[in-house]
């Protein structure tokens, strides 16, 4: 039995990293946006620190709503 094209499933995942942002919907934690930006985890909390990247805190935990980081990639140029 051969397997046609058109039955290899076709996954439902965006591809672009902004696309994929704007799906979640929830927070993210520091590790699952170094994740997703492939970048240490220890980056995201720098820039976080900053003020570079947007973020906010629950309590002693800093958080990251997807929305606002896919707004502050795509005013830089990121798709």
């Amino acid at each position: 039995m051969t397997t046609s094209p058109s039955a290899i499933p076709i996954t439902a995942e965006p591809f672009s990293l902004i696309d994929r942002l704007k799906n979640f919907q929830r927070a993210l934690t520091p590790e699952e946006l170094a994740d997703l930006l492939q970048v240490s985890r220890l980056t995201v909390v720098r820039k976080a620190k900053k003020g570079t990247i947007p973020s906010f805190r629950v309590g002693t935990c800093v958080r990251f709503d997807p929305k606002s980081v896919a707004l502050w990639l795509m005013r830089r140029g990121v798709q």
